[in-house]
């Protein structure tokens, strides 16, 4: 974002009352106390997860309109390992379709519990919301027509550009308006921003780029688009699935479930089944390897709560006295 800093990835530690089993469910060695969010998923007895339609390959819809994408699956993971922690025999999960202006309110008026889509940890919105340990790491770059002659936002002056209200994008492209010169086209979502370039009523698109990689997999004609120019931000956006604020021991649950899947090697795996699934309504596959960038965060996920095992373990047993 614009003139507001980015934040790494913050880790934790973990309560001494969740622990993380290699079966990749949470546990709760100490009788469970609710925070506030379990409360009120006990009370309803389901779970509302928050999901996009068009967020290719991380939360969009299939062909039957059920929701699909690497951070719906990590949600349908962490599910179980909270129902575990709770005590609950049954934990059911209803999806609430979310658009991107409306996911900070909808998890502060606690319609939704966690939000599972890509969703970029800033500063400005950790004011708001909480984030989970972050999943993947992007960049914000520019998508363009084949042939279009456009090689970065500097050959954008006097066009046309699209951008998705309320994402970063949209900081980072106005911090480059004036001095560019380019007209700005603000669109509600990812898909109205691609139908902008498609039908040619702009001549680019700004998003990060993971993100256009999956709009551009929605198209009958994929190779008709390229991605170009260097990154819009000195740093990657990293993306964390978004839960109440003021709550870190529901957090800490999440991130327990979440750390278990970065060391099993579960999230490589979701990521290669996410990103190689063919997506709707051409079939299409993105087929991306995860980048230097998502394996150092996935890496660093991974040692999230070690140091507090490695304690437990290093402590002395108790030993009898000699001959007693």
């Amino acid at each position: 974002m614009a003139g507001m800093p980015r934040l790494g990835p913050v880790f934790p530690p973990v309560p001494a009352a969740v622990s993380m089993p290699r079966d990749g469910a949470a546990h709760s060695p100490l009788p469970f106390e609710d925070t506030p969010t379990t409360a009120r998923i006990r009370e309803r007895g389901r779970i509302l997860l928050g999901y996009r339609q068009t967020a290719v390959p991380f939360s969009y819809v299939d062909a039957h309109d059920q929701p699909m994408g690497l951070a719906w699956a990590l949600c349908q993971r962490i599910v179980p390992a909270l129902q575990k922690a709770m005590g609950m025999s049954e934990l059911r999960s209803t999806p609430v379709r979310v658009i991107e202006q409306m996911r900070g309110p909808l998890v502060r008026g606690d319609a939704i519990d966690i939000d599972c889509a890509p969703s970029t940890v800033t500063a400005e919105r950790e004011q708001q919301v909480a984030f989970s340990l972050p999943y993947y790491a992007a960049n914000v770059r520019l998508m363009v027509r084949r042939g279009a002659g456009i090689e970065g936002i500097d050959d954008m002056r006097g066009l046309r550009l699209a951008v998705v209200q309320g994402t970063t994008a949209e900081r980072l492209v106005r911090a480059q308006h004036a001095g560019t010169g380019f007209q700005l086209l603000m669109a509600r979502d990812y898909d109205d921003a691609f139908r902008m370039l498609r039908e040619r009523r702009a001549q680019a698109l700004a998003l990060d780029d993971v993100l256009l990689e999956g709009l551009r997999a929605t198209s009958r004609t994929p190779h008709a688009y390229r991605i170009v120019g260097k990154p819009l931000a000195d740093v990657p956006e990293t993306y964390a699935l978004v839960l109440p604020k003021d709550d870190p021991a529901f957090k800490a649950l999440v991130d327990a479930a979440l750390a278990e899947m970065f060391r099993s090697g579960e999230m490589a795996q979701l990521q290669r089944e996410s990103f190689h699934a063919g997506v709707p309504p051409h079939g299409h596959s993105l087929a991306l390897a995860p980048s230097a960038d998502v394996l150092a965060l996935w890496e660093k996920g991974a040692a999230y709560g070690a140091e507090q095992e490695a304690s437990a373990k290093s402590v002395p047993q108790a030993t009898s006295p000699a001959g007693f």
